[in-house]
């Protein structure tokens, strides 16, 4: 079909008396048309406009997702994915904290610490890929409210030694059902106190104290695994090689556990270049899993981590 001109006219069948005029019509209508595509179209003020509608670039513009994301989100604990060759195989830990408060916030405006209060999550599962379907083993679920005080010692020690402080109430459960239930609650205060220049070789070490609040009768001797006292050390640089250990004694001290974890940012590869960090774990004692918290297991898996 051959394209239509504004101003081609149109032949219909119609009595030869109404065919002029409809003619003439149809080419006025065409020809409008056209020059409301191309003449540029007068700018209208919305306060005088009759309907006083604004303009688009009067309204609100909807907030950026990313820009959101980059304001209020940050890491929070490791961040990894690692895997070996025993049951359960695979295990990787997902870790964010969301900042409540911003300082251009009203409150922030009248109590600048709202600033350090916030909410995250971290889960932790183990996932079995030798058995039939490759299920999840157990999975730890573990959202918090904390509020984090930097730099306690306010620079009084110079940039070579830092305090900071962080503490909130936390649970944790499996979710899961029946005799497999597992869950508790607790309030927690870390500590932690870092030792060197940024960019040079530091030393870090955070015991976090805990107790355990309302019921446990899902594990109600959990503290005799766990403890009320975790301890973890880092030492290494910031941008280079790194080695943390984290463990827990029991109540009477007598179920320890530990876990050690290597981590080599990839950037440092001239082949690997990327921006994550090679990782390899090893633990050993009781409670790797919450299902399994009174059972003691060994494992060595490897694999990458974006936070560490």
């Amino acid at each position: 079909m051959m394209p239509l001109h504004p101003r081609t006219p149109v032949r219909t069948k119609v009595p030869r008396r109404r065919a002029s005029s409809l003619l003439l019509v149809t080419g006025l209508l065409l020809s409008c048309v056209a020059r409301a595509k191309t003449e540029p179209q007068e700018w209208v003020d919305p306060a005088t406009s009759a309907a006083g509608v604004p303009t688009e670039s009067e309204r609100p513009a909807a907030p950026d997702p990313v820009e959101f994301f980059r304001r209020h989100f940050f890491p929070f604990e490791p961040f990894y994915f690692i895997a070996g060759t025993e049951s359960p195989n695979a295990k990787f830990q997902i870790s964010l904290r969301y900042q409540l408060f911003t300082g251009e916030s009203w409150l922030a405006t009248k109590w600048s610490g709202v600033t350090n209060l916030s909410v995250a999550y971290t889960q932790t599962s183990l996932w079995d890929w030798n058995e039939p379907s490759a299920p999840f083993f157990d999975s730890s679920y573990k959202p918090e409210v904390n509020y984090t005080w930097l730099r306690v010692d306010g620079g009084h020690w110079g940039d070579w030694i830092c305090l900071d402080l962080q503490g909130g109430p936390q649970h944790e459960s499996n979710g899961k059902g029946d005799a497999d239930s597992r869950s508790l609650n607790l309030a927690y205060l870390r500590t932690t106190v870092t030792l060197g220049r940024i960019g040079r070789f530091q030393v870090s070490v955070s015991p976090k104290a805990f107790v355990y609040l309302g019921d446990l009768s899902d594990n109600s001797d959990i503290a005799d695994y766990r403890g009320y006292l975790e301890l973890r050390a880092i030492m290494g640089w910031s941008d280079n090689v790194q080695l943390a250990a984290t463990t827990r004694v029991g109540k009477d001290f007598d179920r320890a556990s530990l876990q050690l974890d290597l981590t080599y940012p990839m950037w440092k590869l001239p082949v690997l270049r990327s921006s994550v960090f090679l990782q390899a774990q090893y633990f050993t004692g009781y409670g790797e899993s919450l299902l399994r918290y009174n059972e003691r297991s060994d494992s060595l898996r490897a694999g990458f981590a974006l936070f560490r």
